[in-house]
């Protein structure tokens, strides 16, 4: 599955959106330096689409693309991007959390409910699963805190846990009889990670090279299968 997590960010003044990719698939995809692109809107998200065609008129082109509300860009050297108040118009702003799926000659971007992220497991440790991010001291996870870890067929349940000493016999003996996992809050040089154990994968039915679906409040983190149908692709 080809997917990237990317974020809206911020342009420096006058601030607006922007979104960009970087990395050598973009060529492999199609995207070179100089070719052009329609940056158009769809349900929930954008799309980037090559225009390889010849160019008969090019202000036709170009109107014919802001009258459905997009814009005209074109490739770079290993990287995309484009930003502007349209990107407003098409439903994405500073600080929005996307994912994007791409093949050949084109990327959909899809915008992601609020607290929620889309963990993608990374190519060269795909032994690892973690969660990671400064963002989990935001909802009560800093380093050493304590998590319970709870698992069934298709979800992972994160709850955080009182980390006094009084409680811990209490918390591993409930832990046990449910069939749950302890864990720590780990500090990585400057990252907050997670790392979700083995055994809470294999019982929720997850393997380590799929993408998962995280939804988050303060306290508590759940695990789902990605489903690219409900997010509009």
């Amino acid at each position: 599955m080809n997917i990237k997590s990317v974020s809206v960010t911020a342009t420096k003044e006058p601030i607006r959106p922007r979104i960009r990719f970087t990395d050598k698939w973009l060529t492999q995809i199609g995207f070179t330096p100089g070719i052009l692109i329609q940056v158009l809107p769809e349900p929930n998200g954008i799309i980037f689409q090559l225009y390889d065609e010849v160019i008969q008129n090019y202000g036709e082109l170009f109107n014919d693309t802001q009258a459905k509300g997009g814009k005209l860009i074109q490739g770079c050297c290993e990287q995309l991007m484009t930003s502007g108040e349209y990107l407003r118009d098409m439903g994405l702003d500073v600080g929005d959390f996307c994912i994007a799926l791409y093949d050949y000659g084109v990327i959909r971007v899809r915008k992601l409910p609020q607290q929620t992220k889309v963990i993608i497991p990374k190519k060269k440790d795909p032994k690892s699963r973690m969660i990671c991010g400064n963002w989990l001291t935001g909802i009560g996870f800093v380093p050493e805190a304590l998590i319970a870890v709870s698992a069934e067929p298709g979800k992972i349940t994160l709850s955080l846990q009182n980390n006094d000493i009084e409680s811990y016999a209490a918390l591993v003996k409930h832990a046990r009889a449910n069939k749950m996992r302890l864990v720590q809050v780990m500090a990585k040089t400057d990252l907050i990670c997670i790392a979700i154990p083995d055994i809470s994968l294999n019982k929720a039915g997850f393997t380590l090279t799929e993408p998962l679906y995280v939804h988050y409040g303060y306290g508590v983190i759940t695990l789902e299968k990605l489903d690219l149908e409900a997010l509009g692709f």
